[in-house]
């Protein structure tokens, strides 16, 4: 029994940090939402989850299924329009893009910053006297610099 319960209890305390911030990026995701909603969508929205264990622990809703009462009213054109269904999809699909045009900026900029860096290191072995790559100025191809 005390062996199991510290085992429990060393398990949950090694995984709190990222359950604490899954559960604050949770409930700033519930703020943006209650922001943006509209009455007229007709969709519960999610509460935010305590930040507590404990309180989470005894959180009665998450027990609830929000989605297993049908809605009241009409259906929200988002859920029956297949149109606009695919425009939310190539909405999400742009942003992803955008995320991983910056991302890919962010490579090609740290490549330049290496590459100019090895660059500079072999202009110094060839210029730095008594190296065994030291070569006499005259031989190199341009008077251009990289950096």
């Amino acid at each position: 029994g005390t062996k199991l319960h510290q085992q429990t209890h060393k398990a949950i305390s090694k995984h709190q940090p990222a359950l604490m911030t899954m559960l604050c990026k949770f409930n700033a995701y519930c703020e943006q939402l209650n922001e943006l909603y509209d009455p007229a969508y007709g969709i519960p929205l999610p509460m935010p989850l305590p930040t507590k264990l404990n309180d989470l622990r005894n959180d009665q809703s998450l027990m609830e299924d929000v989605w297993i009462t049908p809605l009241t009213g009409d259906v929200p054109h988002w859920l029956e329009d297949p149109d606009i269904c695919d425009e939310i999809w190539a909405m999400l699909k742009r942003d992803r893009c955008i995320e991983e045009q910056w991302c890919l900026g962010l490579e090609a900029d740290n490549l330049c910053r290496w590459f100019g860096d090895e660059l500079s290191v072999i202009e110094l072995a060839l210029l730095t006297p008594g190296s065994k790559y030291h070569t006499y100025p005259c031989c190199c191809p341009s008077s251009v610099h990289y950096r």
